[in-house]
């Protein structure tokens, strides 16, 4: 079975995949009876039905396909998200802000993404300055009971300044630091072996690392410019290699490294009704067109979308896709009640790939109240205020 995944920009992907399977079955006697390209994900992973000795053809794919793609976890609700998204958005919420957020793809599917963070941001007003919080995991060949096969973890801290260029004109410049770590779980993939004989333990071969973990520091930046009505940033993760490489050799052709992650991303606030301008209010309705444009490497992702907010209720849709195919159509809905808003999205393949289950995302975000808006004093006596920034929330 020759299953098809992500944006369907490479077809030669899905060549080699072919060509591999022939001769895998024709002259290697092997067999392979599941093949997963996730270009959204960027790796390819195999099931195959083999002996015990080919264990490294299996772990050979999986690891240096790898060097192809690139590997960053995404999520479809980019504001309910956005630290995530860019790290200039640490304290554009002025009030303290907790969000949670939880992805699961392909759920259809075994061996499927889990993916999940959490954060934390506010405005410290008398310093200009926004300080932010960020944990993530991302969990790959998901199998209940056994966890995943390639687990990312990454925790780190954001520091935010504010300048207000003009009464209606702030920037916001953030730099991220942190510490990511890589775990390849080897005993739990599933080898033919432990399904002929379940007394027999699976083939690792001794080219592979006994270390299975790897961990790094990782750093980012990012800023933000917005008004009442326009939002528009940048931002550059992984500004230093990351190397993911569980094999024991020097040559550069089998490590494994993320390239450079950017992030742009543009969009407006459209007032159609108001009650009253210092507020929002049950019945106001408001229009957000955005657009985010993501590039890794060789791959590219391009989102438009926007959301429609009768507050307290907003809907959303956005199309993903590069600059050749379509990759997704994504669907969302949003609930704020007081200080707590609740998110949903589902993400519709519009690939050849079939039976799925589509992509399945969560979010949560907590709002403390504060009184960071009533501004601070300057020597002037004057109240210097620091506006949020008016993106959606979902």
């Amino acid at each position: 079975m020759l299953k098809k995944a992500g944006n369907n920009n490479k077809n030669w992907v899905f060549a080699c995949s072919f060509v591999l399977y022939n001769v895998a079955f024709r002259y290697l006697k092997i067999v392979i009876i599941h093949i997963n390209v996730d270009l959204s994900k960027k790796n390819i992973f195999l099931m195959i039905l083999c002996k015990r000795k080919t264990g490294f053809l299996f772990l050979f794919i999986i690891l240096f396909t790898s060097n192809l793609f690139g590997q960053n976890a995404h999520f479809s609700q980019f504001y309910a998200n956005p630290l995530y998204l860019n790290p200039a958005f640490a304290g554009s919420n002025n009030c303290p802000r907790l969000s949670i957020n939880f992805r699961d793809q392909w759920p259809a599917i075994a061996g499927n993404f889990i993916t999940f963070s959490g954060s934390y941001d506010q405005h410290i007003n008398a310093l200009r300055s926004g300080i932010g919080l960020l944990v993530m995991g991302d969990i790959a060949g998901y199998n209940a009971g056994r966890g995943g096969v390639m687990n990312t973890y990454n925790a780190s801290a954001i520091y935010n300044f504010r300048i207000k260029v003009t009464p209606k004109f702030n920037i916001q410049f953030a730099l991220q630091g942190g510490y990511m770590s890589h775990t390849f779980n080897w005993q739990n993939l599933e080898f033919a072996s432990e399904i002929i004989d379940s007394y027999t333990p699976p083939y690792f071969p001794q080219e592979i690392s006994d270390n299975l973990k790897k961990s790094q520091f990782d750093a980012a930046i990012g800023f933000v410019g917005y008004t009442s009505y326009l939002y528009f940033g940048l931002a550059a993760h992984h500004l230093f290699p990351i190397q993911i490489s569980f094999l024991r050799s020097s040559s550069d052709k089998f490590k494994t490294t993320w390239e450079p992650k950017w992030t742009a991303h543009i969009g407006g606030k459209i007032t159609i009704s108001q009650k009253n301008k210092r507020e929002i209010n049950n019945g106001d309705i408001f229009l957000y067109p955005n657009f985010v444009f993501i590039s890794q490497g060789k791959f590219n992702y391009l989102h438009e979308g926007f959301y429609f907010n009768f507050y307290p209720l907003t809907v959303g849709a956005w199309l993903r896709h590069n600059f050749k195919n379509v990759d997704a159509l994504i669907v969302s809905c949003g609930v704020e009640y007081k200080l707590l808003r609740v998110g949903y999205s589902y993400d519709f393949t519009l690939t050849k790939l079939e039976g799925t289950g589509g992509s399945h995302e969560v979010s949560l975000q907590f709002t403390l109240p504060c009184n960071n808006d009533q501004g601070r004093k300057t020597k002037s006596k004057r109240k210097l205020q620091y506006s949020p920034v008016e993106c959606p929330k979902f």
